[in-house]
């Protein structure tokens, strides 16, 4: 039974200034609660580019989930390429548990979180 109270959003409440292009990509949301909202999405269109390894590494990004123009992380910006992903796999989403990212690549599970240090400062 479907309620005639029910009202649906007809306008868009915010949108990424990023674009996933083929194959997309699986927003994944998460928080603490009702707060510290972040949707994450992993970029897998490397897959298809041929390069020495036959693909791109995958980019994981991480956005507000208030307003999803604002990109807090991407795995691609770290100097020393420090948080860069395995190879892409399309179709894989990431997966979130215990305060931790995991994410499948062509060649690795990848785990991202807090380093130690960052756990430290935190508290």
């Amino acid at each position: 039974m479907v309620s005639s109270h029910v009202r649906r959003r007809t306008s868009t409440a915010s949108a990424s200034g990023h674009s996933f292009f083929l194959p997309g990509a699986t927003p994944v949301i998460s928080a603490s609660g009702t707060t510290n909202g972040i949707v994450r999405a992993l970029d897998t269109a490397g897959y298809r580019v041929p390069s020495p390894k036959n693909t791109l590494p995958a980019v994981l990004y991480a956005f507000d989930a208030n307003n999803v123009f604002i990109e807090l992380w991407d795995s691609s910006q770290a100097l020393n390429q420090l948080d860069q992903a395995g190879n892409a796999v399309k179709f894989t989403v990431p997966m979130v548990a215990n305060g931790k990212v995991y994410i499948g690549t062509r060649t690795e599970v990848d785990v991202y979180g807090l380093r130690p240090w960052e756990e430290a400062s935190s508290c």
